[in-house]
């Protein structure tokens, strides 16, 4: 089996510069625990899975996808740069020409859309709420422990 690999700088227009991520495009199905060996032999801090939803689905025409991302040791629920770097797999070297991307992902359904010569993506909103001191009290103080004793 072979499986296309792209490392993708996002946030910016020149190599070796900006926040790379690895994006795999998956023609199949593929086992749980080859995710992981995959993203941890990438080892950048994000390898996202592309995959298509349906048996006709084509990466250069469909325009609603799965994706998932990994980190070297493990699933993370929501990546905003390799989100950018799948979308722009799929807009610049798939050449799809959909105006939107839809991924499915655990986070929800995110749209990638190209706008000009640029990328836009709707990533999910997540309420802030103050948070009452008293209940992180302990949390600080753990933390700030851990710092005294790593130096």
């Amino acid at each position: 089996m072979q499986i296309p690999v792209f490392t993708v700088d996002a946030f910016t227009n020149r190599p070796f510069s900006g926040n790379p991520a690895a994006v795999c495009l998956l023609e199949n199905e593929l086992d749980e625990a080859l995710h992981q060996k995959i993203a941890t032999e990438m080892n950048l801090s994000e390898t996202a899975f592309i995959r298509k939803l349906h048996p006709g689905d084509d990466f250069s025409k469909s325009c609603c996808f799965g994706l998932r991302w990994f980190t070297p040791t493990s699933e993370v629920p929501l990546c905003g740069h390799a989100t950018l770097a799948s979308a722009a797999v799929l807009f610049h070297i798939q050449k799809n020409p959909n105006p939107v991307l839809t991924f499915v992902t655990l986070s929800g359904e995110l749209k990638a859309r190209q706008v000009k010569d640029h990328i836009v993506l709707d990533l999910p909103l997540y309420t802030a709420y103050p948070q009452v001191v008293e209940e992180v009290e302990e949390l600080i103080k753990v933390k700030s422990e851990s710092i005294c004793y790593l130096l």
